[in-house]
């Protein structure tokens, strides 16, 4: 049998460990909450409990203002309400009400979690909407503004390609049906063609460097009527080379080929069909960045290479008097105003050597060509982006009976998109055309070129296109000034990334007093794939 003093020290111990642990959770709970409140105030008066930030949704009393810290509000003293019999204390044990530790010790109502919540943004000071603000996400994804679906179907960058090694093939095939009128004078033929046209981008996917080349090939085939088939192509390739100091060397080379129109003032009158032209290009430039001032310099030499024109009785008339060879040196410098903002200043020299230092005519139509611009390069994004230039040039030819050819430049290229879905480009070009006819030393042509296009569903994209050209003749050459205007619609239809379904018309008309005037309208539908 225990000793009845014994059980008597027992209890008594048991019973002064259970208030040492009763009163060692109470003044950790109290200590706790005491800092909280005097490292939000800077003083340690307040009496209040402050609860711990959590998930709970208990509101935050009209008449406590909320604890300022330096990450967020905390809310105020819970008021008091229904006391329950018992409740749970710190650290999960079951405490009787009004026992240290107890819920009701503390005010807190039935239910309700200790962690607390952080308040509305109504009830934040300004510096704690602003921290919290700063905690969010700062890039948010914009959406349409008018509500648009985005559509990568219709973008060529989303078609995959051809993987070569480091280097991307995405060819197109165009094959399309066209019904085409002209009148040329009395003269009014008609005829429908099959046109088939392959193109193609090849691009590198290199972490330093960049590679690019794009050519395209038309070919037509006379399907009825009668009426001149006028193949064309077109190829050009540039090399980007990051070298030190922030220099990047381009070197570019191309090639083309057309058929002279028998309304350009140097075609064979009464020719069947005109001579064709080979263009062969090469450049070759360096480009610097210090500070805000940008720099370029480019060397370019053109090839032009004439065909022979060949008459109606089947005779051929050479050309080859027009070959000529072509270099010309641009400089330019811009200073950087913003990267959205550019302007510069641009010079030029260039020569031009025919072949044969006397043509047909008995004239010297090699010449030298001087031309300076000022313009400025436009980067507003999507929106608007592009360059605009003008400038004066002058062409002095060897022939001193030959006059010179001089005039006002303006040249540039705009892409602007007022509204998502709604794209116009604006191309302007200002030329330098030779003369071969006896007297005339040729012409400054001034082209303009612009398409809008819309999207009319994710699908469906709907087309106009405008065009305008002067070519402005020495005043000494007695000739009038040619006009030619053109306009043009055309639907694109996606079926998938890969296949379009396309049609569209057009009309063109070139004006000269003095001259012919020719009309020609055409109408055309077809198919293109792409990989």
């Amino acid at each position: 049998m225990r000793d009845p003093i014994e059980t008597i020290q027992t209890r008594i111990a048991v019973r002064r460990g259970g208030l040492r642990l009763t009163v060692s959770a109470f003044c950790l709970l109290a200590a706790f909450p005491a800092a909280n409140a005097q490292s939000a105030s800077g003083s340690s008066s307040s009496d209040g409990f402050y609860q711990l930030r959590g998930t709970s949704e208990a509101p935050l009393p009209a008449n406590q203002p909320a604890a300022s810290t330096l990450y967020g509000a905390l809310p105020g003293p819970a008021t008091g309400g229904t006391v329950p019999a018992s409740g749970t204390g710190t650290f999960g044990t079951t405490v009787a009400t009004g026992e240290p530790g107890s819920a009701t010790e503390f005010g807190l109502q039935t239910g309700e979690d200790i962690t607390g919540t952080i308040p509305s943004p109504s009830d934040l000071s300004q510096a704690d909407q602003d921290y919290a603000a700063g905690l969010a996400r700062q890039n948010a994804r914009v959406g349409t503004i008018d509500d648009l679906p985005l559509d990568t179907s219709t973008d060529e960058a989303a078609v995959p390609g051809i993987s070569l090694g480091t280097l991307t093939l995405r060819p197109t095939l165009d094959q399309r049906v066209v019904h085409e009128s002209v009148r040329y004078g009395s003269d009014r033929p008609r005829r429908t063609y099959s046109q088939t046209t392959l193109s193609g981008t090849l691009e590198s996917d290199w972490s330093r460097h960049q590679f690019r080349a794009d050519g395209t090939g038309t070919l037509q085939k006379n399907l009825s009527g009668t009426g001149t088939e006028t193949p064309s192509a077109d190829f050009n390739a540039q090399l980007n080379l990051d070298l030190v100091n922030a220099i990047t060397a381009l070197f570019g080379t191309g090639y083309s080929y057309s058929q002279e129109s028998r309304t350009d003032p140097n075609a064979i009158s009464g020719a069947t069909t005109q001579a064709g032209i080979h263009e062969l290009r090469a450049s070759a430039g360096l480009q610097k960045s210090l500070g805000l001032l940008r720099g370029s310099t480019t060397l370019d030499i053109t090839r032009t290479l004439y065909g022979d024109a060949t008459l109606a009785d089947g005779t051929s008339v050479q050309l080859d008097d027009r070959d000529t060879l072509g270099t010309q040196v641009t400089a330019r410098i811009g200073y950087e105003i913003s990267p959205a903002l550019v302007p510069f200043l641009e010079a030029y020299v260039g020569r031009e050597k025919y072949d044969q230092r006397l043509d047909s005519t008995g004239a010297e139509r090699s010449s030298k060509t001087w031309g300076v611009r000022a313009g400025a390069e436009v980067d507003l994004g999507e929106k608007l982006s592009g360059e605009f230039a003008a400038g004066y040039v002058l062409r002095e030819l060897d022939d001193a009976n030959l006059s010179d050819i001089s005039g006002l430049t303006v040249d540039g290229e705009l892409n602007w998109s007022p509204l998502r879905g709604t794209d116009l480009n604006l191309g302007l070009a200002t030329t330098l055309e030779s003369a071969t006819t006896a007297g005339q030393s040729g012409a400054i042509v001034y082209e303009l070129d612009s398409t809008l296009t819309q999207q009319i569903r994710n699908n469906l994209v709907a087309r106009l296109g405008a065009t305008a050209s002067l070519r402005d003749y020495d005043p000494g050459s007695g000739r009038s000034n040619q006009r030619s205007y053109g306009a043009s619609a055309g639907l694109t239809w996606s079926v998938n990334r890969y296949l379009d379904l396309e049609a569209d018309a057009s009309y063109e008309r070139t004006r000269e007093t003095g001259g012919t005037d020719e009309e020609t309208m055409r109408l055309g539908l077809g198919l293109k794939l792409r990989r």
